[in-house]
């Protein structure tokens, strides 16, 4: 039904809005990880879709001057790929 879309849709927007609020808080917010497949680095943020706390973490890379995001990760694969890179220092993400 389109109300639930519309509800989800919006949903998601203001999950993304707070994610760039968090990042601009805090730059240690975005964590970044490395895909050997495509060999790029993409940016780790914080998806709050129920709270105030983050339930996915949505994968965010840079494609001509904007950040594009293709796919979510649990919070678990998240920090592993994480820690491909480095130890992630925010709060966030750790188990």
């Amino acid at each position: 039904n389109e109300t639930c879309l519309r509800d989800v849709v919006d949903g998601l927007k203001t999950a993304v809005e707070t994610a760039k609020k968090y990042c601009k808080w805090n730059y240690k917010t975005a964590i970044p990880i490395y895909y050997p497949r495509n060999n790029n680095v993409s940016l780790l943020l914080p998806l709050c879709l129920t709270g105030d706390t983050p339930e996915l973490a949505l994968a965010v890379q840079r494609e001509d001057g904007f950040y594009s995001a293709r796919t979510c990760l649990t919070l678990e694969m998240a920090y592993n790929n994480a820690r491909l890179i480095c130890r992630p220092e925010t709060s966030w993400i750790k188990r």
